[in-house]
């Protein structure tokens, strides 16, 4: 395995183009999910292939498991499962039938669980917990997850806080699920979060006190990164930089938890480019309160129901009313109006 160095980062600031300072926005949420007093974390969108509106957001728990919330940010359903950090969702065939799959890391024991999704809700797969470190791979200490699919299939990519990254292919066979060892890749220190980029075959890794990199997503493309963010710098002015997410609309976003300074960073995709970034979003105090220490984030530019008919970002908040933690549902078109076409 191939770990990455900042010897590359000189070639991405050859790359990267020159931008003015990045642009300050300020929108309220419009609505949140019920407080928990565990410790939310990480969530990720289901969007409902046949009704939009009954959408899910899964929203993990670091002392509990995984909670399942409606639209209107009442809770729908608590899977317990220990302590799960990061959540991801994509969908998959599981025999004859197209479902949502979720997976998360489970700190409790170093493994991965996995849930399936369709209109009877959401339910552990099976098997539902999963070795998360192949034989031989010295990684340490479960973190930040992410799901990804290619013309090779469905992946599931686990990081651990001594900087391992580990890519596995999902298989599926009679209802069962089994994961296969893809590829290990390595960042100099404890990353979290993740996302990938299906369209362009990238993946985005967050090296909390460091940036961010980008590798590419085929195990067939080697274990070379390149630092297409660094801390600081406008977007990431401290850490740490947290939950990762694509916004796949017409105008592309790497979306970016700036935890340091409770904000949201925008980071154009234009192909192979590396991404400028464009925006810091601040969730401001409105009908609800507003988002401070954001940890994991998610964000969907397809239409959610008629609150959310320009798309939907769903950002963790750790200081809610009553001293516990959830997260806030913030309609993407108010930041869309605010930013450049």
């Amino acid at each position: 395995m191939k770990r990455t160095t900042d010897a590359l980062l000189p070639l991405f600031l050859l790359a990267a183009p020159v931008m003015a300072e990045p642009l300050a926005i300020a929108v309220p949420a419009t609505a949140e999910t019920e407080g928990t007093r565990g410790d939310a974390d990480d969530p990720a969108i289901w969007v409902d292939p046949g009704d939009p509106a009954d959408s899910l957001i899964l929203g993990t728990d670091k002392t509990a498991g995984l909670y399942v919330y409606g639209l209107d940010g009442a809770v729908r359903d608590f899977l317990p499962g220990g302590h799960l950090n990061n959540v991801d969702v994509r969908p998959f065939r599981i025999g004859d039938r197209e479902v949502g799959l979720a997976g998360a890391t489970r700190r409790d024991d170093d493994t991965l669980v996995f849930y399936v999704i369709d209109e009877g809700g959401v339910r552990p797969a099976t098997p539902w917990q999963h070795a998360a470190i192949p034989p031989g791979i010295g990684a340490d200490d479960i973190y930040g997850f992410a799901m990804g699919q290619d013309s090779g299939g469905t992946y599931a990519i686990v990081n651990f806080k001594s900087g391992h990254v580990v890519q596995w292919r999902i298989h599926e066979s009679q209802g069962t699920l089994r994961l296969e060892p893809a590829r290990t890749l390595r960042v100099g220190s404890q990353p979290e979060g993740m996302v990938v980029d299906d369209r362009a075959g990238h993946l985005y890794v967050g090296e909390e006190d460091k940036g961010i990199w980008r590798f590419p997503l085929s195990p067939a493309g080697g274990t070379d990164g390149t630092r297409i963010a660094a801390i600081p710098s406008d977007c990431l002015p401290r850490d740490d930089v947290e939950g990762l997410a694509i916004l796949d609309g017409p105008v592309r976003y790497l979306v970016a938890s700036a935890q340091g300074v409770h904000r949201a960073a925008l980071f154009r995709l234009e192909g192979e480019a590396a991404p400028a970034c464009e925006a810091m979003v601040e969730i401001a105090p409105g009908a609800v309160d507003g988002v401070t220490e954001t940890d994991g984030l998610d964000v969907t530019a397809k239409p959610v129901g008629p609150d959310f008919p320009g798309g939907l970002l769903v950002m963790m908040d750790d200081q809610n009313a009553g001293f516990t933690t959830n997260f806030k549902l913030i309609a993407w078109d108010a930041i869309l109006a605010q930013l450049p076409n």
